[in-house]
């Protein structure tokens, strides 16, 4: 029969697991930046995005609390390439989107009327990606990776860290649940947003700590995921009508384009009615994502994963 594992070893293994999921996520993010200073592509812009987020957490669960200068410095960096890409991504989004609606409509008019929307955008997304690779290319990525690697190397105290980690998790999960109660009751666009970034938060907290063991995070982070997914076709579908609402409201355009005026107005009273219907869907189904956390309650050692009920 195999030997009881001891603290120590618990400790060291779980150490070497945060110190290869930094690395992986290092080594990651370290490949897509390269790679956006010459790539247009949509993929590459989101990718960069989703790993600068998540080696934030790594950093973050690994460096003691108050974060001392040369960490809070290195989550500044990934935070700045992040925003760098920010109207990017949401351009991308809501051209992506245009392209469905023309490949769905057999209107002439929706179609040349989305068409002249998309080529805006386009040429929005092109000044855009410029700004954003100066931006990005003022950070020397060689300095971020030896100070990334001198930070990560130096953490010492990984069961601290797994409990530090559990904390936020938990602080999360009780920030997702009170954007909930407030956009339950406000039920604006401020308060959806704010639920959104909530929602991004935990589930980064939650796979960092799935990533380290943790297997009964499956199923909440799968129900979590699949909730960031309606909300995020919310928050599209919202960019994309004031990418629109900007569009026609350009001085003459209605009276040089009348019937793209038309077009447009109509589409968007649309989609704003479809918008209306899915942030009732998100507010219906955020309750069963919470259910789905309650249930986690004995798995998180410390810390209870109980939210009050509604």
């Amino acid at each position: 029969m195999a030997a009881p594992v001891t603290e120590p070893e618990v400790a060291v293994s779980a150490k070497n697991k945060l110190l290869d999921l930094n690395h992986k996520r290092l080594e990651r993010f370290v490949t897509l930046f390269p790679k956006a200073l010459v790539s247009d592509d949509p993929d590459t812009i989101h990718d960069l995005r989703v790993w600068s987020r998540r080696l934030q957490q790594t950093v973050r669960v690994m460096v003691p609390r108050p974060a001392p200068a040369k960490a809070r410095k290195l989550i500044r960096t990934l935070r700045k390439v992040r925003q760098a890409f920010g109207a990017c991504r949401n351009l991308d989004v809501s051209i992506d989107f245009i392209q469905q609606r023309q490949h769905n409509t057999g209107a002439a008019i929706i179609r040349q009327s989305w068409q002249m929307v998309r080529e805006e955008l386009d040429a929005q997304r092109s000044g855009e990606i410029s700004q954003a690779r100066q931006r990005i290319a003022r950070h020397d990525i060689v300095a971020f990776v030896d100070r990334a690697q001198a930070l990560i190397e130096s953490a010492d105290g990984a069961a601290e860290s797994i409990e530090t980690l559990q904390q936020t998790v938990w602080e999360s999960l009780k920030d997702w649940d009170d954007a909930f109660q407030v956009a339950l009751e406000k039920r604006d666009v401020d308060s959806l947003h704010a639920l959104r970034i909530a929602t991004k938060r935990l589930r980064y907290r939650g796979e960092l700590l799935a990533d380290l063991g943790k297997r009964a995070l499956k199923s909440p982070l799968k129900a979590l995921k699949e909730f960031q997914t309606l909300i995020g076709d919310w928050h599209d579908r919202y960019i994309l009508l004031e990418y629109v609402a900007e569009f026609i409201s350009r001085p003459n355009f209605l009276v040089n384009h009348p019937d793209i005026g038309r077009s447009l107005l109509a589409e968007m009273e649309k989609e704003k009615l479809h918008n209306d219907s899915l942030a009732e869907e998100i507010l219906s189904k955020a309750p069963k994502v919470r259910d789905c956390w309650n249930r986690l309650r004995p798995s998180l050692k410390n810390k209870s994963l109980h939210l009050n009920a509604q």
